[in-house]
């Protein structure tokens, strides 16, 4: 059985392209203007993978993502944001809310294409190993819960998948072409301020739960490395 995937995307152009180029792939597709449309298809049918502009004619696409991240049915549901909004606000903001990916429109189709296929490949099998503890910090990336002593933090998926990734690899120098090919699966190295993004707003929960801001150090012309 092909992925299915939701688009909701109110440009027809934009919706043509999407639809065409994910077709050729292999997913299948359903396309909604309105988000009113998609949640009344939700209530039939659950996709793979959501793609979601931002904005739309009658939802607003992050009020769309706070919706589905509420949902006892498809919080665990990747999102990809493809929008106009190009800020790095713009993707703070949406990353930080619950999406998974951020694509900036114009995008080039065999990038959309390798970010959904690792969306994809992420999300549908999960490890039964999800409990990672480091001394009085423990992660769990089932649920995306990260506890210290008795204080919690609620992560985004792809938070949590780069807490997990960070956790497991422990005093080990990451650089960030390995962090981008193993926690969102592509390698495009020019399109790093998504993980930049996540690495920011990821320091910003630690540093709220153990009073520490150097969890995660920056390895000057490298990369990353993970101490507790």
């Amino acid at each position: 059985m092909k992925p299915l995937i939701y688009i909701v995307e109110d440009d027809l152009n934009i919706q043509n392209v999407l639809k065409i180029a994910l077709e050729n792939s292999q997913f299948e597709i359903m396309l909604f203007d309105h988000a009113k449309d998609l949640f009344k298809e939700l209530n039939i049918k659950t996709p793979h993978l959501f793609i979601l502009d931002i904005m739309l004619p009658d939802i607003n696409g992050l009020d769309i993502i706070k919706r589905l991240k509420k949902s006892n049915t498809n919080h665990q549901i990747p999102i990809l944001v493809v929008s106009a909004k190009s800020s790095e606000l713009d993707r703070v903001i949406g990353l930080d809310i619950g999406a998974d990916d951020y694509l900036v429109k114009p995008f080039g189709i065999l990038e959309l294409v390798s970010r959904v296929k690792a969306l994809l490949r992420r999300t549908i099998k999960q490890d039964d190993n999800h409990i990672l503890t480091i001394e009085k910090l423990v992660l769990d990336s089932k649920k995306h819960r990260l506890t210290y002593e008795d204080k919690h933090q609620q992560l985004t998926h792809k938070q949590s998948q780069l807490l997990t990734y960070f956790m497991s690899q422990k005093g080990n120098v990451l650089t960030r072409e390995d962090l981008m090919h193993t926690v969102w699966g592509y390698d495009f190295v020019g399109e790093t301020r998504t993980l930049d993004v996540h690495i920011r707003e990821l320091r910003k929960k630690l540093y709220q739960l153990t009073n520490r801001n150097d969890l995660i150090e920056t390895i000057h012309g490298t990369g990353y490395k993970f101490e507790l």
